[in-house]
């Protein structure tokens, strides 16, 4: 008789606009080879990537069709291709040819050349081979400075997310010269990550892009780079330094040179719906750049989930948008966003047409004697916008530029974006498709304390905004300042804010018990310890319980996180199962135990709901039956209106015995009728739900709640002598759907 050992599992999956680059320029060839193309869709958004650097792009190199689709499984296409800019000065340590060079390095061009080469493939823990054989350099940062970005409890493990895909490129290769005289010497490892979970999370995606110079071939240079990682990055040292010495008959030092003046920005091609019928704004407080249709109307064959486009939005095109959560660090301090512009295909402010002027817009020093379009929002320098066009639609692209930073041979620092997804909300004259028609207005009064207390533009409305007060007296416009409509543009944007400042923690499954097997003549006693989360408690609690997160200043905002219902302690029970090959998928459940007396506290009427109680939708009154005092038929009391900033007061406890039945508020799992009654559209059975697994591995009645208590002893007389059998125990959990799966189980080890 023999325990499962540790083993690796899959990680937990819940389940075309005409755009083109520049007519001349040429695409490079697909290769053909495993992972170079692959997506990200864990959660509702599909996401092509290439492993040259390009996100959100067609995953077979189509030079037409598009690759960012939201919902996941429609024609909505939002996106054509996006990614990383990098321009810079090559410093006075370079060999003398190069020095004081200015070049570019882009793996993502709207212009189609881009320079881009894949140096590690596509990695996507949701697939299982990729699992399988996960490298450790793809694995969560752990023992650099980049882990700083991740919370302890995801370091070192495959995926911090509920499915990562992790790629490294660069743009070293002199093969891909367009437009510039040499490359840079610039690697770029991108970590994806994709979640279900909290509400508002399903509809966005995150990038980590972390920057080394390699221009080195010295390994000394990169000591400071993570086991793993570290390997990586000494080859590409090496490798540069040969591909470019013998390109150009020069010596770069061993030791490598430094890069200066180093400017990085997110540059994005969207189209949305119709690709020349676009416009692109910013939203500088929110480090928040966003491209939506003018009339928000769709294209044929686009269709519209009622779940997310329902009130207070309307079914109409909807917005993308790409917030900067983290830019580059200069002697402890972010930079931030320090500039936002609209690039035109063609139009009056071109796409950069080589590094010069790429080095340029990055570093806003736009010249109009040099060629360059003259900015159209007044002082660059102190708006951060150059131009936004106010004209007739188009098709727009845009950049995000942060800098300058400088980075040493070997040096290293990491940018994060959100890439978001948002149904257009339902205000003024703005009610559907071609109703109204948005320019984006003057996007510099959002920065403007004064301009604000005259309202903000028209566009900015159908985007989540609903008001702004100055909380801390500065007169400067922070983006806790800002009220928003939950689920909208805005309030996306600080669900990704929170998400990243808890450093990507989300609703964790408990720890896995310690479990110790006895053998016996035809059977096996199996004893197992409680697990350390029944102390310890949810993470994800601190995140959840609290209605106001503190801010920088130490200001209090509101809290998109905030889930009343979550439940610290939340282990429910254990599970014991059963296999006869040492394989986690192959066992099946041989019992299930589960506490007795426990039960979730429901402030809002989202556990075994009723069609008569929905108080988010006003549907909020007691019905009590005058001849058996029944209140099945409504809310069992009068729950609080939820208000932003504010904890509930008025709650039920619900025991979690039978079928736990919940549904989540605000997402369109319940819906008010016109006769008073609530359309309970989706919900959610806890432990017998499709959503939790268990009946993949065992019976409906071996995964109900039964309040059995749980005696940390259970003997299988079920065994035969001579046989081999593998044995796992693992803890499960009972908590809010509000803010994740309902039920979360531990690992088979």
């Amino acid at each position: 008789m023999i325990g499962l050992l540790a083993l690796a599992t899959g990680a937990l999956v819940p389940e075309t606009a005409d755009a083109k680059p520049r007519p001349g320029v040429q695409k490079k060839g697909f290769r053909l080879f495993a992972r170079s193309g692959g997506a990200l869709t864990i959660n509702r958004i599909y996401c092509g990537l290439q492993s040259n650097g390009q996100i959100c792009v067609d995953s077979l190199n189509s030079s037409t069709i598009g690759g960012g689709f939201w919902p996941k499984g429609t024609a909505d296409q939002y996106v054509f291709n996006s990614g990383i800019q990098v321009a810079g000065i090559i410093g006075p340590d370079a060999n003398a040819e190069w020095v004081g060079d200015t070049t570019s390095a882009q793996l993502f061009s709207p212009r189609g050349d881009d320079h881009g080469e894949e140096i590690r493939p596509i990695f996507n823990s949701s697939d299982p081979d990729d699992f399988a054989n996960w490298p450790d350099a793809a694995r969560v940062p752990q023992g650099d400075a980049s882990e700083e970005l991740f919370n302890p409890l995801l370091r070192g493990r495959i995926s911090a997310s509920q499915g990562d895909v992790w790629f490294v490129s660069w743009e070293g290769n002199p093969a891909f010269a367009a437009g510039r005289e040499h490359p840079l010497g610039i690697l770029v490892e991108q970590r994806g990550l994709g979640y279900n979970f909290p509400s508002g999370n399903e509809d966005i995606l995150y990038f980590v892009y972390t920057f080394y110079n390699v221009t080195a071939s010295d390994p000394a240079a990169y000591a400071a780079v993570r086991p793993g990682m570290r390997e990586v990055v000494q080859e590409a040292g090496v490798r540069f330094q040969q591909l470019n010495e013998s390109r150009f008959s020069i010596d770069i030092p061993d030791v490598g040179y430094t890069l200066t003046s180093l400017f990085a920005a997110f540059g994005a091609d969207m189209d949305v719906a119709e690709a020349g019928a676009n416009y692109a704004s910013v939203n500088v407080p929110f480090s928040l750049g966003y491209t939506y249709e003018h009339t928000f109307s769709p294209a044929d064959g686009w269709t519209f989930d009622p779940g997310i486009f329902g009130p207070p939005f309307f079914a109409g095109s909807g917005f993308v948008g790409v917030k900067y959560l983290r830019s580059p660090v200069v002697e402890g301090e972010e930079v931030g966003l320090t500039l936002f512009s609209n690039t035109i295909n063609g139009g009056a402010f071109d796409d950069a047409q080589n590094a010069t002027q790429l080095y340029r817009y990055l570093s806003n020093n736009i010249s109009t004697a040099a060629g360059d379009a003259a900015c159209n929002t007044g002082d660059p320098d102190v708006t951060r916008i150059c131009y936004i066009n106010n004209g007739g639609s188009d098709d727009m692209r845009f950049f995000q530029a942060s800098g300058p930073l400088e980075l040493a041979p070997g040096a290293f620092g990491s940018i994060v974006v959100a890439y978001i997804f948002a149904a257009p909300v339902a205000v003024g004259d703005c009610t559907g498709p071609g109703t109204c028609d948005r320019l984006p207005g003057d996007p510099t009064r959002l920065s403007s304390v004064s301009a604000l207390s005259q309202g903000a533009n028209p566009i900015d409305s159908v985007t989540g905004y609903t008001g702004f007060s100055d909380l801390n007296a500065d007169g400067e416009v922070q983006q806790n300042e800002i009220s928003f409509v939950q689920g909208s543009l805005l309030g996306k944007a600080i669900t990704a804010q929170l998400v990243f400042d808890n450093q990507f923690l989300t609703p964790f499954a408990p720890e896995s018990p310690n479990f110790f097997l006895i053998p016996g003549s035809d059977q096996v006693t199996v004893v197992w310890q409680p697990s350390a989360s029944e102390t310890s408690g949810d993470p994800f609690f601190a995140v959840a319980s609290t209605p106001t997160t503190t801010t920088e200043d130490g200001s209090e905002a509101q809290n998109p996180l905030f889930d009343p219902n979550y439940r610290q302690l939340d282990v429910e029970g254990y599970r014991i199962y059963r296999g006869r090959v040492d394989s986690p998928n192959e066992l099946s459940i041989v019992a299930q135990f589960d506490y007795a007396g426990t039960f979730i506290t429901d402030f809002q009427g989202q556990v075994n709901p009723t069609t008569g109680c929905a108080p988010e939708l006003g549907i909020n009154t007691v019905t009590v039956d005058p001849e058996s005092g029944d209140t099945t038929f409504g809310c069992p009391i009068v729950f609080d209106s939820l208000q932003p900033g504010i904890a509930p007061t008025a709650s039920v406890d619900v025991p979690l015995v039978g079928n736990v039945i919940q549904l989540r508020r605000g997402q369109g799992d319940r819906l008010a009728l016109a006769t008073g009654d609530v359309l309970l559209a989706r919900t959610d059975t806890a432990t017998t739900g499709g959503a939790s697994g268990c009946l993949t591995a065992g019976s409906l009645e071996a995964c109900s709640l039964r309040d059995t208590g749980v005696p940390f002893v259970y003997v299988d007389r079920t065994v035969r002598n001579n046989l081999r059998y593998f044995y796992s125990v693992t803890a499960f959990d009972v908590n809010s759907i509000q803010s994740g799966p309902s039920s979360i189980e531990s690992a088979r080890t």
